[in-house]
């Protein structure tokens, strides 16, 4: 059980870097209490979609014969985690276009929106191997990890948003964090399905 709700915590941080940084920039916008609700709701509404998308394609996924080739998922997030160094992140400048457009007048489906559309390919493609690996006890011991976590996420963002430098910081180091994360998931997935063994059988 603990490590199930530790590798729920690393897995959802990994995914959360990024966001941070877009929410260090909202809370630098907004003023008042119904704002910073806005910003709650909006990464809730988001994230929980991403969730259910995942869920929905780990549903499916289980009906695969095979337990070995649910292993090959694990190159995905394997190549998410390669993929961080060589392919500049978009969701920050997704975040200022939309606060541009938009402003603070729709903050909720600005959040919202940007969650799904600078996070969903990396959520889904970390989110799905990994939920075809779990029994439904350690499901919903994840899923409850996860909902946590989403909302740690914007209160640390709403406390720091304050320090300065913090950011900067995040920004600089967090391509380190994501790709240990990643590829590091990517493995275990891989090895907890067997597929390396079964691999070198057809060898």
């Amino acid at each position: 059980m603990f490590q199930t709700i530790l590798t729920a915590v690393m897995l959802y941080t990994a995914t959360a870097v990024d966001l941070l940084v877009i929410l260090l920039m909202y809370f630098a916008h907004v003023k008042d209490k119904r704002q910073y609700l806005d910003i709650y709701l909006g990464q809730y509404l988001g994230s929980v979609a991403l969730i259910l998308m995942s869920l929905f394609f780990a549903f499916v996924l289980h009906y695969v014969p095979e337990k070995w080739m649910l292993g090959l998922l694990g190159l995905i997030p394997i190549y998410f985690g390669i993929r961080v160094w060589f392919v500049e992140d978009s969701g920050e400048a997704k975040a200022k276009e939309r606060l541009h457009s938009k402003g603070l007048s729709k903050l909720t489906e600005t959040v919202a929106i940007v969650t799904i559309g600078s996070c969903g390919a990396d959520n889904l493609g970390l989110f799905v191997p990994y939920f075809v690996t779990l029994t439904h006890q350690q499901l919903i011991v994840t899923l409850i990890v996860f909902l946590i976590m989403i909302y740690l996420l914007v209160f640390t963002a709403q406390k720091i948003s304050c320090l300065p430098g913090v950011g900067e910081f995040i920004e600089r180091y967090n391509r380190w964090v994501i790709s240990a994360i990643y590829i590091g998931l990517g493995l275990l997935i891989i090895l907890e399905n067997g597929t390396i063994p079964q691999l070198l059988k057809f060898l």
